[in-house]
């Protein structure tokens, strides 16, 4: 799974050295949208997720978007029986764009979310889920190449599952 990963992230690093940045702006509209798709790795975790999302510009500096990961997390073995974990989060999230030059934004994230764990084996008994609000601040940078940028992220989660999360994607502005 890390060799799949890696290969996702050369590919895109090969996407940003060919695209010539010339033509990109930085000038975004009240009322744009933009879609996003990408992969996270949670620190805590310790497991690579995949994520998509979408971004809402209030004004030129301002934008709410929502995000969903998924965590690809891998089955473990425990006292000889399997078990199979699941995580998901569905955050909402707001940027404040701080700088803004022709081609390079910084923001600056709020993110409220709910945050869902579920680890099932054979026997019934192992069966259990969690659910819990997560809050979370943390820097985001964006390289804009006009219609679709290339962006990478983090959060540090202060509730929920107190997770320390890295994304990374591509967004295309609609």
């Amino acid at each position: 799974m890390r060799k799949i990963l890696l290969s996702l992230w050369a590919i895109a690093l090969l996407l940003l050295i060919s695209i010539n940045p010339a033509n990109g702006q930085a000038n975004f509209q009240p009322g744009q949208f933009g879609i996003n798709a990408g992969l996270s790795y949670g620190l805590d975790l310790e497991e690579p997720g995949l994520r998509a999302g979408f971004t809402y510009f209030l004004g030129e500096s301002t934008r709410l978007g929502a995000d969903l990961t998924y965590w690809i997390i891998e089955d473990k073995w425990v006292m000889e029986e399997e078990l199979s974990s699941t995580g998901m989060e569905i955050n909402a999230n707001l940027h404040f764009l701080f700088h803004k030059g022709r081609n390079l934004i910084f923001y600056a994230i709020g993110a409220g979310g709910l945050h869902y764990a579920s680890v099932s084996g054979d026997l019934p008994e192992l069966d259990t889920s969690d659910s819990e609000f997560g809050f979370g601040l943390g820097p985001g940078a964006e390289f804009n190449m006009g219609f679709i940028s290339i962006f990478a992220e983090g959060k540090v989660f202060f509730s929920g599952f107190d997770q320390i999360k890295l994304n990374g994607g591509v967004r295309l502005y609609l």
